[in-house]
């Protein structure tokens, strides 16, 4: 690559299909390590307690819907697959994380970590699957693979 197509932007066009990978992938790895930790190291019943705690109606199906929604569609998602619904699912998994546990955290939409700071991770993600949901999986996608995507990569 050379300076001038570097500082014109020109290699935008160019690395498109690894870009959409590279999202994809790390974005799927997000969710499916908050998955993960939430099945497997805090376990159903502390996260049903923290839904209930937060004022999450139906903690207790929430609870299993949001953790193995993050953790297999993390999966789906870093593999390309059902990647239009699974960014719906995740969609409505980050509205329900900003809503509950983050918007009104001390000091605005960027401050500490956990469930007392803001939502700027959460926003990030939110935006992540956003994109997804409207542009598809990109080229290196098993929905690409399969011609599946619903809404192929223009």
């Amino acid at each position: 690559m050379n300076m001038k197509n570097f500082l014109d932007c020109a290699c935008g066009g160019k690395y498109k299909d690894e870009g959409y990978l590279i999202l994809r992938v790390v974005t799927g790895l997000a969710f499916f390590y908050h998955g993960y930790a939430k099945v497997f190291v805090m376990g159903m019943d502390a996260v049903t307690g923290f839904f209930t705690n937060v004022g999450i109606p139906f903690a207790g199906l929430f609870a299993y819907l949001v953790s193995y929604g993050e953790l297999l569609g993390g999966l789906a998602l870093m593999l390309g697959f059902l990647t239009h619904w699974v960014a719906k699912i995740n969609i409505l998994i980050m509205l329900g994380a900003i809503g509950f546990v983050h918007w009104g955290a001390e000091g605005g939409w960027f401050n500490g970590y956990g469930a007392d700071g803001g939502y700027e991770y959460q926003l990030l993600l939110l935006a992540s699957s956003i994109f997804f949901m409207v542009t598809g999986s990109g080229k290196y996608s098993l929905d690409a693979r399969s011609k599946k995507d619903a809404c192929p990569v223009v």
